[in-house]
């Protein structure tokens, strides 16, 4: 049977914008529902990506649980948010899937070496068994580094969001975490997928 491809997508800065919290004086994930905002062009770029039938995954680290940063109820919510104001344009995804661990996690439970945190590709790897999805076909979206690695290293193609810089060559050189693609923003790293399918399709 052929596994259904996807498109694997970290959420912070690639679905959703950075939130900047005033507690911590950081610009980061959000902290509640409350400031959880949908990039602009998400809704059509995952709109996209579904009907050329793709399965949508989320895998993203979270790690604020375990930093005392903010509670697990929290985090639901701000999936919940995350699944409607999808929904309301017509995007479901079909799973999302976090790592709450962290190396220096205030919450023991959580303190620990996982495989499911990125880079490693556990999230990847766990989604594709429990979803029978091809990884070899899919890709994996992400505006950070540590998304190539664990991308490159489930066996998907990669593609970067955002501004390439100098230093994300140098290091990318040393880790492997090199991107197939590189867009400004989801809604071109989708219109680069689907014609790079189209391409593969033309050649069988």
């Amino acid at each position: 049977m052929t596994r259904r491809p996807a498109v694997f997508l970290d959420r912070d800065g690639v679905i959703n914008d950075l939130s900047y919290d005033p507690d911590h004086g950081t610009v980061d994930s959000p902290l509640s529902p409350e400031r959880f905002k949908l990039s602009d062009t998400a809704p059509e770029a995952l709109r996209l990506l579904g009907k050329a039938g793709y399965a949508l995954v989320v895998v993203s680290n979270q790690p604020a649980v375990a930093k005392g940063k903010m509670t697990l109820p929290a985090l639901d919510a701000i999936t919940t948010r995350m699944r409607r104001e999808l929904a309301l344009h017509d995007v479901l995804l079909d799973a999302v899937y976090y790592c709450l661990h962290h190396p220096r996690a205030l919450l023991p439970h959580l303190r620990v070496a996982c495989r499911c945190r990125k880079p490693e590709p556990g999230l990847l790897l766990k989604s594709a068994d429990d979803l029978r999805l091809g990884l070899s076909a899919s890709w994996m979206v992400g505006d950070g580094l540590t998304d190539l690695q664990a991308g490159r290293r489930a066996g998907c193609r990669n593609v970067w969001i955002g501004n390439w810089k100098c230093e994300h060559c140098q290091i990318s050189g040393d880790t492997g975490a090199w991107p197939d693609l590189r867009a400004a923003t989801l809604l071109d790293a989708a219109r680069l997928i689907t014609t790079e399918r189209t391409f593969d399709a033309d050649l069988h």
